[in-house]
């Protein structure tokens, strides 16, 4: 793995070769972060370098890094001269990653920086480094800079430096809900990490999430079908059937009663007036843990539409 991470190095570098580009084109790119080696390559003497620095108009941050345009002062600009600082085969990571792909709640300081298990460098000031011998090119985000890690191999490593197990877990279920990563996503991501302390908490968090996923919960529901007489229904999946994000809809057509079985449902609800389909809401874990509760919130909505049980029918009389 360690010989598949300098070679991967390689190919970031000379990805992020300035080539024949002008120092403002270079920097224009990456937030008006510049190396002093990539400015001098481009054709700026060191002595304006110099004199750029002193009367105010650039910035060093870190050693042998300039800031060109001091307008922005924080966000992409600040991650630019971190990664710029550390050298070409710096990727950001954790949390701090993750927040670049859209998790939101979660405190991102330190910015943390992965680097190749054999690389030693020191870190800049406020920025936590990690080393790694496992992170293949595939890990790497391929559409955004700087560079990062994928999402999900960024929330695998966030639940495995998370201070606690409840928060890992907690990383883990935002991740899926807020549809930063798939279940099965986190899962490839994992099987790919190499051994870490917390891989058999992450495997279970990961199984309990996908019991909420549409291919389970539709054995539940024609379970509760069976078991407390409901009529026949129509199912339909929307998205992937083995992602709890995804939706289970069942329909009851000549009632007109819809039922939708997602996980990010809290509460059950059901709604609908004259004329209009009666929608019923569940939440996916209530199939689970309470799933009488859930046939008679959608044997109410049946019956109020003038379904009648089995049990209820009246029998008829024999002919003598």
């Amino acid at each position: 793995m360690l010989a598949q991470w300098k070679n991967n190095r390689h190919r970031l570098l000379m990805a992020h070769n300035p080539g024949r580009l002008s120092w403002q084109e270079i920097a224009t790119t990456q937030a008006g972060v510049i190396t002093i080696r990539d400015a001098v390559t481009a054709g700026i003497p060191r002595t304006e370098i110099r004199r750029r620095l002193n009367d105010g108009r650039w910035r060093q941050p870190f050693r042998g890094v300039l800031i060109t345009d001091l307008v922005p002062t924080a966000g992409p600009q600040h991650l630019w001269a971190v990664v710029q600082a550390i050298g070409p085969d710096a990727v950001l990571a954790g949390g701090c990653a993750a927040a670049l792909a859209g998790l939101v709640g979660y405190d991102t300081q330190p910015v943390t920086v992965l680097v190749p298990a054999d690389r030693r460098v020191s870190a800049p000031p406020g920025v936590l480094l990690r080393h790694s011998a496992r992170l293949q090119i595939t890990e790497i985000d391929p559409l955004r800079l700087p560079r990062r890690t994928t999402p999900t191999r960024s929330m695998i490593d966030m639940a495995e430096w998370a201070v606690s197990r409840a928060l890992a877990q907690d990383l883990l279920a935002d991740a899926v809900h807020q549809r930063i990563a798939t279940v099965r996503g986190l899962r490839e991501a994992l099987s790919r990490r190499g051994p870490i302390s917390r891989r058999t908490l992450i495997t279970e968090t990961l199984d309990r999430l996908g019991a909420d996923a549409p291919h389970l919960t539709e054995i539940m529901f024609r379970r509760i079908e069976r078991r407390q007489e409901l009529p026949p229904a129509s199912y339909r999946v929307e998205g992937q059937p083995d992602e709890p994000t995804s939706r289970l809809t069942v329909r009851y057509e000549p009632w007109r009663v819809r039922v939708e079985v997602e996980s990010t449902a809290s509460q059950p609800v059901a709604q609908g007036g004259p004329g209009q389909d009666t929608l019923v809401r569940l939440p996916a874990r209530l199939l689970r843990t309470a799933p009488d509760d859930a046939a008679a919130i959608v044997a109410g909505a049946l019956r109020e539409r003038g379904w009648v049980p089995p049990t209820a029918r009246p029998h008829q009389a024999l002919a003598s």
